[in-house]
């Protein structure tokens, strides 16, 4: 048992001063203990002196008021007439180094002693000579105290059930600052004494110096209620609280500011649960309305989600200077506990101040990061393309809501839309409208399915699910810089604590923002079912589905093959491999995908779902077109330079990533 060096004399040197006495302050086991052997003894004097008997119920009651030297006196005319009645003897001699004539008192104590080898002599002149007997009174020499110990422990061992023999031992134990005899002293006095201020008080005290100071406060509490004077009560807890380090100050604080925390985070899980089981309710129900907009429990619960995803978030960042504190606490702690230790393992010290640093750089950069507005594909010059831009604006028109402005190409099956600008753009409502369009997704694509897709991206923007979305943009941007920090930096471990925030707070924004971003689908859903009717919805969609999975197999085909063989890729989606996959496992893998139920971390609904839900609403959609029929690549006016100009890009990224080169075309005379 290691005492705490901080404060721990003047909590030693308080307490020797304030003991309480077992004269003074005795609860119920010492007082009836004292008492019991009281009549014992005077049984014995009565039996043999009668006469003495009388002056030593003075002398008692002279005692137990206070007035040491009426009392000496009278013992030691007890004495007198009774010689072989050693305890009066020793009595005198206690009151005379209680009444200041410390000499004489340890002298008759002696006497005592060498009269009647008993626990209890040996005791009182332990006390004796290892207690300073009042502030103004001399302390006991070293020799004393020495000679007290040996005198206290042998007391304690004569007769270890009775607490009076205890008591000397617990007082000298803590002057020589020997805690581990002090702890057995309490603990006997815990069974012998349980009840009594002295035992909680000692407890207190061996708490407070070796650094418990909840459980000395609480013994000192105890000591209290059962007699402590309140003077001594707020002076010792004034010393308790110096004597406290003040990261144990801070640990009430850390405590409630971690449960409250912990709520928070819980109570918004539940929340994003909830939301999510709503949301699926909500959208198995039939409908009355005959276009996409939310209204009703539809709206009230997109409004409750933005809510909620909103506190999410600041939570995240709120999160972020706890987590800074709990970094530090963490690796300052273990730097200190390493130092502290006489041997200093130095490549565990250089690690834990790497990770240290690398964590808190990581957490840095995570806040100051801010996001790249670069273009997502190839700019479509719409100009050139008149009938796609006739296309998006008729859309649009019939969603009733602005058009795109742009549209970019990508080499995959992308579908999405977006909007670009600063916050004043944000505030005024003129953000960039951009459409994000896979080349590949538009191979065997027909027009009014597409159409349909179009009529569910430009759902999004009616129901504003691109507006306001910036805050948790940078909050899933911040989580992804942090997680690269920490993994770059070999910090990525289940030791460090900021690993298993990002992981867990992770998994709980995933849960509430694609709980929030399947309702915006379901929505978006209905508007393309009313606008061209549930069918032409499916037939989109599963056309996506479809061409995302022959699209991946075909690309993983034929980089595989040109890089293998070193062969040109002039124009990847008209590349034909030589090993592609039955239809059967294709149809295999699609109706897979169609019937695959959604995790919470994803942000759509299960297609088959979504298929379910649409044919819920009520008939309706656009009349039929002629060109309802037509191929989709129809409405760009040079197909072929597109899908060159794409698989440019292709060819760059492979020679990025993995550092190989594929040519465009074959060397002359290959």
């Amino acid at each position: 048992m290691r005492p705490r060096p901080v404060f721990l004399a003047a909590i030693v040197l308080y307490a020797l001063l304030s003991a309480p006495s077992p004269q003074a302050a005795t609860g119920r086991t010492l007082r009836a203990t004292g008492e019991e052997f009281d009549r014992k003894i005077m049984a014995e004097l009565r039996a043999t002196h009668p006469e003495a008997a009388s002056l030593f119920e003075q002398a008692d009651a002279a005692r137990d008021r206070g007035d040491h030297k009426q009392a000496a006196e009278l013992y030691r005319r007890v004495f007198e007439m009774a010689p072989a009645f050693v305890h009066a003897l020793r009595r005198q001699g206690y009151e005379e180094v209680h009444s200041g004539v410390r000499e004489a008192g340890i002298l008759h104590l002696r006497k005592a002693l060498g009269l009647e080898h008993t626990a209890t002599n040996t005791a009182a002149l332990a006390m004796a000579l290892g207690t300073q007997w009042g502030p103004e009174a001399p302390a006991p020499s070293a020799q004393e105290i020495d000679e007290a110990y040996i005198l206290a422990s042998e007391a304690a061992a004569l007769d270890p059930a009775d607490p009076f023999t205890q008591l000397p031992l617990c007082q000298i134990a803590m002057r020589k600052q020997e805690f581990l005899v002090m702890d057995r002293c309490v603990t006997s006095l815990k069974q012998s004494a349980p009840e009594d201020v002295v035992t909680h008080y000692y407890d207190a005290i061996l708490n407070a110096v070796t650094g418990r100071f909840a459980d000395a406060e609480r013994a000192l509490e105890r000591a209290h209620a059962y007699g402590l004077p309140d003077e001594d009560f707020k002076a010792l807890s004034r010393e308790f609280a110096k004597a406290r380090p003040w990261t144990s100050r801070l640990l009430p604080i850390a405590a409630l500011v971690g449960g409250v925390w912990g709520g928070l985070l819980i109570l918004l899980l539940a929340a994003g649960w909830l939301l999510s089981l709503a949301a699926l309710r909500a959208a198995g129900r039939p409908l009355v309305e005959t276009n996409g907009r939310a209204r009703g429990v539809d709206s009230l619960l997109r409004q409750v989600y933005r809510i909620v995803l909103w506190l999410c978030c600041a939570l995240y960042y709120l999160s972020l200077p706890l987590l800074v504190a709990v970094v530090l606490a963490a690796g300052g702690g273990i730097v200190y506990a390493l130092l502290t230790v006489g041997h200093i393992p130095l490549k565990l010290l250089a690690l834990v101040a790497v990770v240290t640093l690398v964590t808190l750089w990581s957490i840095l950069k995570s806040v100051l990061v801010r996001g790249v507005d670069a273009d997502p594909g190839l700019l479509l010059d719409l100009g050139q393309n008149p009938r796609m831009r006739a296309l998006l604006d008729d859309v649009a028109g019939r969603v009733g809501t602005r058009p795109v402005e742009s549209v970019y190409m990508t080499p995959g099956t992308d579908v999405a839309v977006m909007e670009r600008g600063g916050f004043i753009k944000q505030l005024t409502g003129r953000r960039q409208r951009c459409l994000l369009l896979g080349v590949g997704v538009l191979e065997g694509m027909r027009l009014r399915p597409f159409k349909a897709v179009l009529a569910h991206e430009y759902g999004h923007f009616s129901n504003r699910d691109t507006a306001g979305g910036s805050f948790a943009l940078a909050v899933r941007r911040s989580i992804i810089t942090m997680a690269q920090g920490l993994a770059r930096g070999g910090a990525a471990a289940w030791y460090n604590p900021a690993w298993l925030f990002i992981n867990g707070f992770h998994r709980v924004f995933l849960i509430i923002s694609q709980g929030a971003s399947r309702l915006q689908e379901v929505l978006a859903d209905r508007w393309a079912a009313s606008l061209y009717g549930a069918r032409a919805f499916e037939d989109g969609l599963r056309h996506v589905i479809e061409r995302s999975i022959r699209f991946d197999s075909h690309i993983n085909r034929t980089l595989n093959e040109v890089t293998k063989a070193s062969s040109a890729l002039p124009n990847l989606y008209e590349y034909r491999p030589a090993e592609v996959g039955t239809e059967e496992d294709f149809a295999r893998a699609v109706e897979a995908a169609l019937q695959a139920e959604p995790s919470a971390y994803d942000s759509h609904p299960s297609p088959s779902n979504r298929f379910a839900w649409v044919r819920l609403m009520p008939p309706g959609g656009a009349a039929v077109s002629a060109d309802d029929d037509s191929p989709a690549w129809d409405l760009f006016s040079d197909r072929s330079a597109l899908e060159c100009s794409l698989t440019d890009v292709v060819r760059e990224q492979v020679s990025s990533l993995y550092n190989v080169t594929i040519p465009a075309r074959a060397p002359s005379g290959a």
